[in-house]
């Protein structure tokens, strides 16, 4: 009978433990979200486990064989993990449930309303060089 497990990681080796637990022929799980925002215009995103330090892996009765001795994992943990609790994360993971957008923000060099409007900006006055202000100094 296969159910889910979870195994508890060593932090911020969460995708690494993943991707070497699909590798001894277990399914593996590990649910993000994904942070947006924008600063002057340009377009960020970072993606981040949802639950840190913790990987779901499909296991077959108490075959664990090799995931404990994988670098990075600190312990199995013993409990199962309910069908219906894990068909809801996934199809949350799906959906993008748990993404985040932000507000975009603005630093002092950028003002957008510079570019709406159709206001020409100011030119300055060309300065002298260094050597033409020397000269006329002396």
């Amino acid at each position: 009978m296969s159910y889910w497990a979870v195994v508890q990681t060593v932090s911020k080796m969460e995708h690494i433990v993943r991707r070497d637990i699909e590798k001894t022929n277990h399914g593996a799980f590990l649910p993000t979200c994904a942070r947006f925002w924008k600063v002057d215009g340009r377009d960020y995103a970072k993606e981040r486990p949802l639950f840190g330090g913790y990987v779901f892996f499909l296991t077959n009765g108490e075959d664990w064989a090799g995931i404990p001795d994988i670098h990075g994992v600190y312990r199995v943990l013993s409990s199962r993990v309910l069908d219906g609790e894990m068909k809801r994360m996934m199809l949350n993971h799906a959906a993008g449930e748990h993404n985040e957008t932000m507000a975009p923000r603005y630093t002092k060099y950028f003002r957008p309303d510079r570019y709406l409007s159709s206001e020409k900006r100011k030119s300055r006055k060309p300065r002298p060089s260094k050597r033409a202000r020397s000269s006329a100094c002396a």
